[in-house]
């Protein structure tokens, strides 16, 4: 799916706001911490795909996060449409 329909699937299914300041050190922390999960996985994905510009996501990526992850996730795709970080923080690690 393209960056539009995931944003407006996001839109959705958030329930919660994103109590974090800076999403993107969130992340990197949540990838340290549950990496190897299929949220971590499907969190790792999305960023990969802020990234690296290509706007395609995976539809079924929606349903994996929890509510805070998902709150979370509608941050990042905020933060990377306003230009919040340069390109080479989403690329941290």
């Amino acid at each position: 799916m393209n960056a539009a329909a995931f944003r407006v699937a996001l839109k959705r299914r958030v329930r919660l706001r994103c109590p974090y300041r800076d999403p993107l050190a969130e992340a990197w922390r949540f990838l340290d911490a549950h990496g190897e999960t299929a949220e971590g996985q499907a969190l790792r994905r999305v960023i990969d795909t802020l990234a690296s510009g290509n706007r395609e996501f995976a539809e079924s990526e929606v349903w994996l996060f929890s509510a805070e992850t998902l709150a979370l996730v509608a941050a990042l795709v905020e933060a990377r449409i306003a230009g919040r970080y340069p390109d080479a923080k989403w690329r941290h690690k």
